[in-house]
């Protein structure tokens, strides 16, 4: 996981899964009314943890944007509601 803060927001490129570790380190590394940009070009896998997560950050009213998302991650963001 590559990750760099830019004017409020922390951009971070998924080098693999998008799973429940990964969801730890974003919680540690997000920071109080920080956006999250989440780049998944890499990413093949996500684990309901990370739908999980997604869909908290939704439900708080934080800002988050999702490159390059796996075809079935977008049925699922619709699904649920979570897209910005």
């Amino acid at each position: 996981m590559r990750w760099e803060r830019e004017k409020g927001r922390l951009k971070v490129e998924l080098l693999g899964d998008f799973n429940y570790e990964r969801v730890l380190k974003l919680k540690a590394l997000l920071k109080e009314g920080e956006e999250l940009e989440l780049d998944l070009k890499n990413c093949r896998f996500v684990d309901t943890e990370a739908v999980d997560f997604l869909y908290n950050l939704k439900l708080r009213g934080r800002k988050y944007r999702l490159l390059n998302r796996p075809e079935l991650l977008e049925r699922v963001c619709q699904i649920l509601g979570v897209e910005l």
